[in-house]
């Protein structure tokens, strides 16, 4: 991918914009809010709503037009009139809900709680809290009940413009692959490289998030650099794996591929083999009203014969890193059994495999799409480890 003379993300058109308004407010409607309101704190449903992620919003349920208030008072295009809050955020909060007439209203308020699919990484909400207990005392004749919902399932299904976004982040992170396997040698400064991947990528026009980087020797557990590792340098025989994660849109987009400096010994190749397997037929398996209760049984069963441990590491894609459904070694995916998958969905799928003895895990995976179809890859590296040798 050669880098385009202009690499800056102009934004969303404004039928991205009404597409995901008219979303929020039929979920919100259907559960008997009379408006959605986010708060401080809470970014990422705001730059859902507004393309704005220091904002707060109030979106009534009714079609009316919001209501948003920022620090310096500037809109957009989606969003031309906005209110200052000169750093005092509560006042023009509630003064915001008090004018669109919710003094007596049911309010649904997003991100006041971890959510099934959204701000799955704080169960506690990401709500400032003081600003927020302020307006609850200037409406005190409204109901104010969490609605983290209402938004995260319709930040859920993705819009034909998101997936495109996701499909560039997507090829961008692949280029920082590529950046990866070229300089990847033993002797080579892991700072080095670590930049110049992160430089090719931002080059191409990925907002900064920063690669997660691992190295140690094959049988021992690396550790996790987001900056720069200072002072180190590859070794033979070292395994890296990597989170290599771009921004276009304000999708975030990430891929993984394992990168061996040495040789695999053959006993571990029937890890490859089964990740492999698990990875295509978890694939195939993803089509619209799967439920994740299904999806982890496959897995969780897989590889029962042979002795190796096989489990699922996966995450929701889109706005910001708070996307889900979240299964994890410590997030198990037993509250979300009965969530189904529905066209649109998006995620970083990236199965895991265990030898027997524990010493070799083997990762690897990227941004798929769930279409009628199965799920559908979004980038073009082809399956395996990369064996490095000369």
């Amino acid at each position: 991918m050669q880098a385009p003379a202009d690499v800056t993300w102009t934004g969303y058109s404004l039928d991205e914009r009404d597409r995901r308004w008219d979303a929020v407010r039929k979920r919100a409607s259907e559960a008997g809010f009379d408006c959605i309101f986010v708060p401080l704190g809470n970014g990422s449903d705001a730059e859902y709503l507004t393309q704005i992620r220091g904002a707060s919003v109030v979106l009534p349920t009714d079609g009316r037009a919001p209501i948003m208030v920022n620090d310096r008072g500037r809109g957009n295009d989606w969003v031309p009139e906005v209110r200052a809050t000169n750093r005092a955020w509560s006042g023009p909060m509630a003064e915001a809900l008090l004018d669109l007439g919710m003094e007596r209203a049911r309010i649904g308020v997003a991100g006041l709680k971890g959510g099934k699919v959204s701000h799955v990484r704080n169960p506690d909400g990401v709500v400032n809290y003081s600003a927020f207990a302020e307006v609850v005392r200037r409406l005190p004749y409204a109901t104010f009940e969490d609605a983290t919902d209402a938004v995260g399932f319709s930040r859920y299904v993705k819009g034909e413009e998101e997936i495109e976004c996701l499909r560039k982040g997507a090829a961008i992170a692949e280029e920082g692959i590529e950046e990866l396997v070229e300089l990847a040698r033993p002797g080579m400064d892991a700072a080095v490289v670590y930049a110049r991947v992160m430089g090719r990528m931002m080059d191409l026009g990925s907002a900064y998030y920063p690669l997660a980087l691992y190295f140690a020797p094959l049988g021992q557990e690396g550790k996790r650099n987001t900056d720069p590792p200072i002072g180190q340098r590859l070794q033979a025989g070292d395994y890296i794996t990597n989170e290599t994660t771009t921004v276009w849109g304000g999708q975030v987009a990430q891929e993984d591929q394992p990168v061996l400096l040495g040789t695999l010994p053959g006993e571990y190749q029937s890890v490859i083999d089964l990740q492999h397997e698990v990875w295509d037929g978890g694939l195939a398996m993803m089509k619209p009203g799967l439920t994740f209760g299904e999806l982890l049984d496959y897995v969780n069963g897989a590889g029962k014969q042979t002795g190796l441990k096989a489990s699922i590491t996966m995450h929701g894609r889109g706005i910001g890193d708070d996307n889900g459904p979240l299964i994890t070694p410590r997030a198990t995916g037993e509250t979300i059994r009965d969530l189904r998958m529905e066209a649109g969905n998006v995620w970083v799928w990236k199965p895991g495999v265990e030898s027997s003895d524990g010493r070799f895990s083997f990762t690897w995976g990227g941004d798929v799409l769930v279409t009628d179809r199965g799920g559908e890859r979004m980038f073009a590296r082809p399956h395996g480890l990369v064996s490095i040798t000369a």
